[in-house]
């Protein structure tokens, strides 16, 4: 492939469908191959996710692909109104074991009627209703190509697809060798300023989650990317040794 130098940037955006104050972070990624934004937040953040691409000096008419981590709907959320301003040019990549749910063939695993209800009790009265009027429309999309465990991208030098089931069956990360950086989706979280793993009450198949931290080590990590948390690092690979020795 032989592209210039990757770059790649954390994206924050710093409030949920309903105004709370919740920070979020898809990833921005571009050489001379285009950009890939990895995530793209939740619906109704068209706006705030265009302007902190563009702080980062890519437009957004840049983007050439997205990848999605995995299904759930603060990671996919947004991308009806991204695909509304870039068109039929931009191509969106997940694992295979993601696709029929973003494509909507299966309903999202943790949007059961059940878990929709209970998510609805537990927010302020006020915001219900549009709460209920979200998540009866939840977005999908067609997926152009699927990502394949431990195969390198095709379209960004170095890049590294890590398939971590157990959030949702097909999950994913990202490892950027150039970087030693890892894009961890909901694999890892950052907790006052600690590295964790996934969270139980969010993670569909928690000991399998768990046991995905042990396909990190393979990789030289220095920094993490969390999507709830923001950016760890130095040393992530020794926290990392550590979460999977509490295991044992």
């Amino acid at each position: 492939m032989n592209h210039t130098a990757l770059n790649f940037k954390m994206l924050t955006l710093e409030r949920n469908p309903f105004g709370a104050s919740v920070a979020i972070h898809p990833t921005l990624l571009w050489d001379d191959n285009g950009a890939t934004l990895v995530d793209v937040g939740y619906p109704g953040q068209f706006k705030e996710l265009t302007a902190a691409i563009e702080q980062t000096g890519v437009s957004l008419n840049h983007i050439k692909r997205i990848i999605f981590t995995h299904q759930d709907w603060d990671h996919i959320g947004n991308v009806t109104d991204v695909q509304n301003a870039l068109g039929s040019k931009v191509e969106i990549y997940t694992h295979v074991n993601e696709r029929d749910y973003i494509e909507g063939f299966l309903p999202y695993i943790k949007m059961t009627p059940e878990r929709i209800q209970a998510r609805l009790q537990a927010l302020p009265e006020n915001v219900r209703e549009q709460a209920a009027d979200l998540f009866a429309n939840l977005p999908t999309a067609h997926v152009h190509q699927t990502l394949a465990a431990q195969a390198a991208l095709s379209f960004h030098d170095n890049v590294q697809v890590i398939h971590t089931p157990g959030h949702t069956p097909g999950h994913i990360c990202l490892y950027l060798q150039q970087h030693r950086l890892l894009i961890a989706g909901d694999q890892l979280r950052i907790q006052n300023g600690i590295l964790v793993g996934p969270a139980p009450e969010h993670t569909a198949d928690m000991r399998t989650a768990l046991q995905s931290l042990r396909n990190l080590p393979a990789y030289d990590i220095e920094y993490v990317i969390c999507y709830h948390g923001g950016l760890y690092g130095p040393r992530a690979s020794a926290r990392i040794a550590e979460l999977i020795a509490e295991l044992q």
